[in-house]
């Protein structure tokens, strides 16, 4: 709607006319004009009664991913603690939740939450927000921090994007200036490498690359604006493309085309596009849907394309003419992937059952690892317990090892796969996404400080575990 203001003054002749002129062709076109004065207060109720009417109308908006609070403002209230303020996007808050402080990596848990004075247990996205803070203080927040579950966002000092000038914008943008950007409530500078060409004019929409002085936390399809250096003046905005742009020229016509298609908005497309561009590099995407629409192969929300899963088939059959079998394939070819995404996609090459004599030295070897369980001996004690073994032993031991049977977790000694597997299924049962410590972790595996920290150490190098704190999570 347009508030006519100075309406104690009268209305003069042709107003609407001019009104109804202006905002032709905007989203003001066809809005009732309210004629209001501040002075005598004419109008006021019937404006705020016609915005109250508006706004109950209103669909809720849809939960659109995690939720995020681009924080405006934070505080400290005695008793409560700590306390930002922020519009809530993406998706609902609950209390209880542990959200992380991007783009670093301080962590809190939401204790209170509140929304025009009103406090409850939820907040749906889409309203003004301030949320109370546990295990935080205050002079750790800024402003422009993002609140959002720890795996939320993503953090980067490059962006591809889409920009568009306004028509009215005071400057060009010439390949290579320097400019605001302002994403959220976080302001930093960049620099403007224009791909596919060296200018943009007032009203016109390009794409380029902004190179951050800053680390920022972001997601594609966030919107954002710009502002000339020096002096400031608005020039536009446009959307994120890509978090983490590939090295390419910048009039590139591979790159220009796939930054096309991302403008597109297709999610189908930019699936095909995205997989295309990965080649035998697994994907992680926030959105599996439009992956699986393109029939590319899954293992546990990673996905790879048909031509990708082919070509680590063919490796996988040449690893097994050299002996390995199926877990110490699954560790040649997936090492970078969680055991379930390596798992999925081994099952998924459908490699033929292997062909081998059995060796008596092997299965008595493997039966001595498989007693030892989580205390793993150190190869010379291996050795030592097998005075005769001499060369067959270490042939043996290495085939064990080749085919996954045993796993090294610190050089020089190893594991029986299955008995490493089974500890670790049992500590995330009992842990799941909880911090726990090396002496809860020995008391569970029924073992000493010594090899429960050995284990640890490995799965921490093997990133199944992180350490937090005094103590580890689960990735």
């Amino acid at each position: 709607m347009v508030a006519l203001t100075r309406a104690d003054l009268g209305e003069q002749p042709g107003v609407r006319a001019r009104i109804a002129a202006l905002v032709q062709g905007t989203f003001l076109e066809g809005a009732p004009v309210i004629p209001v004065s501040a002075i005598t207060g004419q109008g006021l109720t019937g404006l705020q009664a016609a915005l109250d009417l508006q706004f109950d109308n209103l669909p809720p908006p849809p939960p659109t991913g995690s939720p995020r609070l681009h924080i405006d403002r934070v505080f400290s209230v005695a008793g409560s603690g700590t306390v930002v303020t922020g519009t809530l996007t993406g998706g609902a808050i609950q209390t209880g939740m542990e959200l992380r402080l991007w783009p670093g990596d301080a962590r809190a848990k939401v204790r209170g939450l509140e929304r025009h004075g009103s406090k409850g247990p939820e907040l749906p996205p889409g309203v003004r927000a301030a949320v109370n803070l546990a295990g935080i203080k205050a002079a750790d927040v800024a402003r422009g921090m993002t609140l959002a579950p720890p795996d939320g966002l993503e953090v980067t000092d490059q962006l591809d994007v889409s920009l568009t000038l306004l028509p009215d914008a005071p400057y060009p943008v010439k390949n290579n200036s320097r400019l605001h950007l302002h994403h959220g409530a976080r302001a930093v500078i960049c620099r403007c490498v224009l791909l596919g060409r060296d200018m943009l004019q007032p009203g016109e929409t390009g794409f380029a690359q902004l190179r951050l002085d800053q680390p920022l936390a972001a997601l594609e399809g966030d919107r954002f604006v710009v502002r000339f250096f020096s002096p400031l003046a608005t020039l536009g905005g446009g959307v994120i493309l890509e978090t983490h742009p590939p090295r390419r020229g910048r009039k590139d016509p591979q790159r220009l085309e796939g930054l096309r298609i991302r403008a597109s908005g297709d999610p189908l497309s930019i699936a095909a596009r995205r997989l295309a561009e990965a080649g035998n590099r697994p994907l992680h995407p926030r959105d599996p849907a439009p992956y699986r629409a393109t029939g590319a192969a899954e293992g546990d929300g990673w996905f790879l394309s048909p031509a990708a899963l082919a070509g680590y088939r063919a490796r996988a059959l040449e690893l097994q003419t050299q002996g390995l079998e199926g877990p110490a394939i699954r560790d040649r070819l997936f090492s970078d992937l969680p055991r379930g995404a390596a798992e999925a996609f081994l099952t998924q090459l459908e490699l033929p059952a292997p062909a081998r004599s059995p060796d008596p030295l092997e299965g008595e070897l493997e039966e001595y690892y498989r007693r030892a369980g989580l205390c793993p001996p150190e190869d010379r004690a291996v050795e030592a317990a097998f005075p005769g073994g001499g060369q067959g032993l270490k042939l043996a031991r290495r085939a064990l090892t080749d085919r996954g049977t045993l796993t090294v977790v610190r050089k020089g000694c190893r594991v029986h796969t299955a008995c490493l597997e089974e500890g670790l299924a049992e500590l995330k049962g009992q842990f799941g996404a909880e911090i726990f410590t090396l002496a809860q972790a020995r008391d569970r595996l029924g073992i000493s400080r010594k090899y429960a920290l050995l284990l640890l150490e490995f799965w921490d190098k093997t990133g199944v575990t992180k350490p937090s704190g005094e103590g580890r999570r689960f990735l």
